[in-house]
């Protein structure tokens, strides 16, 4: 063979170069279990493994601030409504017993002779247990004669009410209110102030007044 013969250019004398995928090429990538592209090269390397970790811990770390930023934010919602419907039902309670409280002291406080049939009628349906038997009798025997007699008018009007305590079946309310009366002997009104502690239980869903007690 003579200097001039051309070589052939075979797979054992190429130059690294000229073998396809001799060399690494410093663009190949993989991709690691955590999804990242990460350089084939820097797999092999130290630093940039140290890397590499950081990176990925910053990314968890973040992931982890934002999920306990969220779980906190529902926790703190699920306080706020059960907070709040508490505080609802509640105010609704006590609105109820202090509607209940004035209702029922207006209508055992107001009578007039042509309508005392359905006066007392009306304020026995706000009463119950021993405070309705009590109020019978005394209506009967009492009321009625002296509204008949000396042709009493009796009406009563609510102030103020506010509930001292309300629970599931029981309340006390405390209610001051005028009553004005006009009888055949004292034809000109004569209004008198009072403060009285109801006391109310719940019968079958309904607020009725249990004690009537003047302070």
């Amino acid at each position: 063979m003579t200097a001039d013969t051309a070589v052939p250019h075979t797979a054992e004398n190429a130059t690294p170069e000229d073998v396809d995928g001799d060399r690494p090429d410093d663009d190949c990538s993989v991709v690691d279990d955590q999804g990242v592209d990460v350089p084939e090269h820097t797999t092999s390397n130290p630093d940039h493994a140290k890397r590499l970790t950081r990176r990925l811990a910053e990314r968890w770390r973040r992931i982890a601030v934002t999920s306990l930023v969220l779980a906190c934010a529902g926790t703190a919602g699920a306080v706020y409504f059960t907070t709040y419907r508490s505080d609802r039902a509640s105010a609704e309670a006590t609105t109820q017993v202090a509607k209940a409280a004035s209702d029922g002291a207006v209508a055992l406080l107001s009578y007039a002779p042509a309508s005392l049939d359905h006066d007392l009628a009306a304020a026995r349906s706000h009463l119950t247990g021993g405070f309705l038997t009590y109020y019978s009798q005394f209506a009967d025997q009492f009321v009625a004669p002296a509204a008949k007699q000396k042709d009493i008018h009796a009406a009563a009007s609510v102030v103020r009410a506010a509930t001292i305590d309300a629970h599931a079946d029981s309340a006390h309310v405390l209610i001051f209110l005028n009553q004005t009366t006009t009888s055949r002997e004292n034809p000109e009104p004569t209004q008198s102030a009072s403060s009285v502690n109801v006391g109310l239980t719940k019968i079958d869903g309904v607020w009725r007044i249990s004690s009537f007690d003047p302070i």
